[in-house]
């Protein structure tokens, strides 16, 4: 399955990653809950198919091999995260102006929850398959790695230089802290407790007030006077 779902991924055309019709849409729902509940190896196209209420012959006209479909019903949640508009979107919030950090901090985590949102079934799977796929995760993280983990530090080594996070910190380090905190937040939110009452509001605002307390500059106390 390995070398089959990287090819598939490497070749996927994101272009053309928009449903053509109504049928292929309702497939690629369908195996996005599939996969997302039983794994690749575990899903069964027949499965799918019902779900999708349609027939496996007809899923196969679409997506000729179980790995093709399973890249088409992973792509979205990998294009959010590493390429294509995702990519785009995630730069231009990094590399955003803001009067102050918490304010930039809450529009990034704001934008980026609401992207997991729309992704959530295919998020499942992509943490499936970098836990279990070698080859998709080498190719996963080096995708991350330069084109967003590179504009992460350049907007910490901004703001650094613009006085607005500490300059005793190391950019990486104020990176791996902010994104820790808020993708566990995201896996939280959307797959280990998806049912559960969250106050997104309250949660955001609370990491907001956390990272600021963390990265931003402590205010000079007066020197007492002799």
């Amino acid at each position: 399955m390995a070398s089959d779902t990287l090819d598939a991924l490497k070749t996927f055309d994101a272009q053309a990653k928009t449903p053509r019709n109504e049928i292929e849409a309702r497939i690629l729902h369908a195996a996005g809950h599939v996969f997302g509940e039983k794994g690749f190896h575990d899903a069964r196209t027949a499965e799918i198919a019902k779900a999708a209420k349609t027939t496996e012959r007809t899923l196969f006209k679409y997506f000729p091999t179980k790995a093709s479909l399973f890249a088409a019903a992973l792509m979205p949640a990998v294009v959010s995260m590493t390429v294509g508009e995702g990519l785009q979107q995630t730069r231009d919030l990094w590399a955003a102006t803001s009067p102050d950090f918490e304010t930039w901090h809450d529009t990034l985590v704001r934008t980026r929850l609401e992207q997991s949102r729309k992704v959530a079934p295919q998020l499942r799977m992509l943490i499936a398959t970098l836990c279990t796929d070698d080859e998709v995760r080498r190719w996963f993280v080096d995708a991350w790695r330069d084109q967003v983990w590179q504009a992460a530090i350049e907007a910490l080594e901004r703001f650094q230089d613009e006085g607005k996070v500490r300059s005793d910190i190391r950019p990486e380090t104020a990176a791996r802290l902010i994104v820790s905190v808020n993708l566990g937040y995201v896996l939280t939110r959307f797959i280990l407790a998806p049912d559960h009452p969250f106050d997104d509001d309250a949660e955001i605002n609370a990491n907001t007030k956390l990272m600021a307390e963390c990265l931003t500059p402590r205010p000079q106390k007066p020197r007492k006077r002799a």
